[in-house]
């Protein structure tokens, strides 16, 4: 039994199904999480290793290299990359598709086991290991906070109160406090009087960490009872930390105080948060892949208040960051376009049809598709995002497509017979093989998607989805629910009831339909009495728009407007943490006169972005809030040019680069950064840096690139203590012994914990000429103890040397790799990159050395790569439905000419609208395929019945089959239309991703729809005659055989 059959004869359980999916459509689409985009997991990991007071090349030498050997072994790797940095390095680890990152990690950390000897012991910790997600990188909530009260409290109080209220919001991953101050328990030394008493500062040290322990020490036998044993000799305050044992002098005793001042001091801030002249705590909330962003900032805004409260309002606040309110800025936008598109679409069909019952019929089917494609994505744990709505707006005009043709057919039926109930089992019965048939060409054009990966399956994958899903649900809605209703509702035209002035509305609007009918048959009948001109004309339209084509701008994605912005600022190497500050400081004021639409900003002093890991004091990065888009006048567009302008010209000792921020700053953690890149590389540290050089200068010339820069630079200076190794020998004295030594004396060390009245302070040994300058002096006031027991000076044995060294050292694949970066004043990524690789291939390049696009550009490569194959996969699924539903492989071919037509309206529309192709605009080839292919399967199927059914000769089928389908095919292509122009029109948050989608299908299903109803009845006439030429050719000769 079909569907069709089943849904009239058993109205009662198709009621009760039709209720459970409302019901379940709409529990489903409450249960979804809202976020602005999916979450951008990548196959990778990183590893983190620090090492404090190492330079860039120590930490490439010593760690990153060992670690670099040590993972390539790791099966599933497909890219390994380092950067070592002063005091820290990072080994990421980009593994291949389809590879369980998380199953790698015992892996992993096996591996890391391997080598723990190997490492050097100056090591902070263990190497720590992340598995990489770039959306789990960025805050979806980040607050700016300020108390009436002093810093150490502020932050004890945001420690112990706020953040684990924040913790315990379901779906955080997170809570980050970022510029909080702390106290320690900071032990001084005075380097003279440690000299004077001859006692040297590594045994001190060495001292406090061997005082100060709780050490089990297994269970013994007290008293008849089995207890654990425990040798106590923590310290538990300051007073008995003064009073440790560190030497022995004419008879008496040296303790700790005796040698240096201890105290509870604030610990020094690495960064520092900063806005209008004044210190901040940052508290940012991170979320976890299922959390939903909606429901998380709204439960921190409530925990925020009730702290506020609490606290008596001596705490303030001001929110940076608030991916909730964006996010439903963005999804009303999409929603707005969507109903839009609905409302359109429903009152076309009501303009065409005439009835009210029937327009209510084909109308319902969008609601239901919509319900059910929620139900899918509910179902296959996707979130509601601006792309699964983009996807459900452009499916808005395709899904009443099936309910089309089957009310159609079965009306006609109805209008002969006048009984409902026959008309509607007769009418889906026979168009239920080409509903299935044109259903399976359109799920067949984005099933494909479905299988890409990385950020471009990111995507592409939540929007398909959305779409099979609306498609195989308009499929299922078309032969169940349509004959069921009309079963039941459906009236001949006679038999309605309208008022005078509708009814002449209507004939006027049939005049006009008329009328273009008329008109049609006779723009057909010259197309087919002058073939080669209608093909010559089509061709070089087609020609035309692919030379447009080359002048487009192409772009990953278009940018956004979401009213947030970077700055990344950088002073000249040897600032301080104080002079960089008071630097931004003068760099906020000058920002927010440029941009009064500023509503919050914050500075991130001695950090390099927001999720630095250590602290650099030359640099610093903003994070700038503005107030919602339809609240000012300016695009963000417009005014990031003019703040990097101002920048570079009031502050030319600042090197500060503006960037946009919200949905392009998380796209660039997962593309490598904003802009363009290139990445030079070879085994020749030296030799790259050479050609990455002369590549920047090329780049520099660039008219699109506003800035340039290197991720490598000799701007860094060391002060090394040349040793002498065989001298060193004879004293007994060891280089280790010398290297903590100076930690201690000029970068402080810890030395354990000291927990008073049930807080943990950590105890850090510095000394007095830690802040002081270094100078030659300075080795003989610093002593070691030799094996003889000896006191020795430092300039025994070293002497003092400053250098140049690079504060950045990068490597891929085991060779060095330098990027060159420039920063664009348009979304122009392909006009530079081909420049480029112009510019490029005229340098003669060092043995060894290579370079390659990367970032943004090397994904444009890569996606287009990828679309191109699943844009021939579409198609050859496509034909092969046809082939099986004519039986026929010539006449396919002709249905599938209309496909490369959809690009002059693809590319009119981008062009007139200004817009860049992007991937999303590249999507709208693929879905005008399905959408174009079914209209000429229309067209063509009613010719080939007119002929075999009714015997009508070739000409007059044609003629005749194109005129009559002239109005279903241009409702469909009507209500798509006008689904879509509503999406190709938007303004606001996050349109600028989603609307050259709409622009793209409103200008190609224009274009295509055309040449469907001129082009495809010449092709037909062409080979249909060519067809009968070469049969009665065959048959002539088969003929004259015979008579021989």
């Amino acid at each position: 039994m079909m569907l069709s059959d089943f849904s009239v004869k058993h109205p009662a359980i198709v009621t009760i199904l039709l209720v459970s999916l409302v019901v379940f459509g709409v529990m489903a689409g409450r249960s979804l999480n809202s976020e602005m985009i999916p979450s951008v997991a990548l196959p990778e990991a990183t590893i983190v290793t620090m090492y404090p007071g190492a330079g860039a090349r120590e930490v490439e030498r010593e760690i990153s290299r060992l670690i670099e050997n040590q993972m390539s072994t790791l099966p599933g790797v497909g890219k390994l990359t380092s950067s070592s940095f002063d005091s820290y390095s990072l080994v990421n680890m980009e593994f291949r598709d389809g590879v369980d990152v998380g199953g790698k990690l015992p892996q992993i950390r096996e591996l890391l086991n391997g080598i723990a000897d190997d490492l050097p012991e100056g090591i902070e910790g263990n190497p720590v290991v992340f598995v990489s997600e770039a959306s789990a990188f960025l805050p979806i909530f980040s607050v700016r906070i300020s108390g009436d009260m002093d810093p150490e409290a502020l932050t004890g109080y945001l420690e112990d109160r706020l953040s684990p209220a924040m913790a315990r919001i379901p779906g955080v991953s997170k809570i980050n406090l970022v510029g909080g101050s702390t106290r320690e328990a900071r032990i001084t030394l005075n380097v003279a009087e440690l000299q004077s008493r001859g006692i040297p500062a590594l045994s001190v040290y060495e001292a406090l960490r061997y005082s100060n322990l709780n050490m089990p020490a297994g269970s013994a036998e007290y008293r008849s009872r089995e207890l654990t044993f425990t040798t106590a000799g923590a310290f538990s305050n300051l007073e008995e930390l003064g009073n440790l044992t560190v030497g022995y002098s004419d008879g008496s005793f040296i303790f700790l105080k005796d040698v240096a001042q201890i105290s509870l001091e604030p610990e020094p801030r690495n960064i520092r948060i900063r806005a209008g002249g004044k210190d901040y705590v940052m508290l940012d909330i991170l979320k976890r892949d299922e959390g939903d962003t909606v429901k998380i900032v709204t439960a921190a805004m409530g925990v925020l208040e009730e702290v506020r409260r609490e606290s008596g309002d001596v705490i303030d606040y001001a929110v940076i960051t608030n991916q909730s309110e964006t996010t439903l800025r963005s999804l009303r936008t999409v929603i707005q376009a969507a109903a839009t598109g609905l409302a359109l679409t429903i009152l076309v069909i009501m303009l065409v049809l005439h009835d009210l019952r029937a327009t209510l019929i084909i109308g319902l089917s969008i609601p239901l598709s919509i319900l059910f494609a929620l139900l899918g994505l509910f179902g296959t744990g996707r979130s509601l995002n601006l792309l699964s709505l983009s996807g459900i707006t452009v499916a808005i005009g395709m899904i009443v497509d099936n309910s089309i043709v089957v009310l159609e057919n079965t009306y006609q039926k109805f209008k002969k017979t006048g009984d409902r109930r026959r008309a509607a089992l007769d009418g889906a019965g026979e168009v239920g093989g080409a509903v299935l048939a044109s259903t399976t060409t359109s799920i067949c054009v984005f099933a494909p998607l479905l299988f890409l990966t990385g950020i471009i399956g990111v995507v592409m994958n939540d929007l398909s989805l959305a779409i099979v899903f609306a498609l195989a649900a308009s499929a299922l809605v078309s032969v169940i629910v349509v004959p069921w209703m009309s079963s039941l509702i459906l009236k001949r035209e006679d038999q309605l009831r309208r008022p005078g002035f509708i009814k002449t509305f209507e004939a006027r609007i049939d005049r006009l339909l008329d009328g273009l009918e008329k008109f049609y048959r006779r723009l057909l009948g010259a197309a087919l009495s002058n073939k080669a001109f209608t093909i010559i004309l089509s061709l070089s339209l087609l020609a035309a728009s692919v030379l447009l084509f080359s002048i487009l701008k192409i772009s990953f994605l278009p940018p956004t407007d979401t009213g947030e912005f970077e700055l990344h600022i950088e002073t000249p190497a040897g600032y301080s943490l104080e002079r960089t500050m008071a630097r931004v400081d003068e760099l906020d004021a000058l920002v927010s006169s440029l941009v009064p639409e500023i509503e919050a900003a914050v500075y991130y002093v001695g950090a390099g972005n927001a999720i630095a890991i250590t602290g650099s004091p030359n640099r610093a990065f903003g994070r700038i809030r503005l107030v919602p888009s339809e609240s000012r006048k300016r695009t963000i567009q417009e005014i990031l040019p003019l703040v990097q302008d101002a920048l570079a010209r009031n502050l030319p000792d600042c090197d500060a680069t503006v960037l946009n921020g919200g949905f392009d700053s998380l796209l660039a953690m997962g593309t490598g950064g904003q802009g363009y890149l290139m990445e030079v590389y070879g085994t020749d540290l030296e030799a790259v840096t050479g050609t990455a050089r002369m590549a920047r200068e090329i780049l520099a010339r660039d008219p699109d690139v506003f800035k340039t820069e290197l991720s490598v630079r000799m701007d860094s200076e060391q002060l090394y203590a040349d040793l002498s190794q065989s001298y060193m020998g004879t004293l007994g004295v060891t280089t280790y012994e010398a290297g903590v030594t100076s930690r201690i004396l000029f970068g402080g060390m810890k030395a354990g914990s000291l927990r008073v009245a049930g807080d943990d302070y950590p105890i850090r040994v510095t000394s007095d000429i830690a802040t002081r300058r270094i100078d030659d002096d300075m080795l003989n006031r610093m002593v070691l103890r030799t094996h003889d027991g000896r006191n020795v000076s430092f300039a025994a044995f070293s002497t003092i040397e400053s250098r140049p060294a690079l504060s950045r050292i990068d490597r891929r694949d085991r060779n060095f790799s330098v990027e060159v970066r420039g920063y664009l004043r348009s979304d122009d990524q392909s006009g530079v990159t081909s420049r480029m690789s112009a510019g490029m291939a005229a340098l003669s390049l060092p043995f060894g050395v290579k370079y390659r696009n990367a970032g943004t550009s090397e994904l444009i490569g890569d996606s287009l790569s990828s679309l191109s194959l699943m844009l021939a996969i579409s198609v050859f699924l496509v034909y092969a439905v046809m082939v099986i539903q004519f039986e026929r492989f010539m006449q396919p071919l002709i249905i599938m000419a209309s496909i490369p037509f959809c690009l002059i309206g693809v590319v009119l529309g981008l062009y007139l609208f200004g817009s860049s192709l992007s991937i999303i605009a590249m999507l709208a080839l693929i879905a005008l395929g399905g959408t174009v292919v079914n209209n000429a399967i229309v067209l063509v199927d009613y010719v080939n019945t007119l002929r075999t059914s009714y015997g009508l000769e070739l000409r007059t089928a044609v003629v005749e089959g194109a005129a009559n389908r002239l109005r279903p095919i241009l409702m469909t292509a009507m209500t798509t239309l006008f689904g879509v122009l509503p999406m190709a029109l938007a303004h606001g948050n996050g349109s600028e991703v989603y609307a050259p989608l709409g622009q793209a299908i409103f200008g190609g299903l224009l274009s295509s729809t055309v040449i469907t109803l001129v082009l495809i009845p010449v092709l037909y006439e062409v080979l249909e005659k060519g067809t009968t030429i070469m049969k009665a050719a065959t048959g002539a000769a088969t003929e004259i055989e015979v008579h021989e």
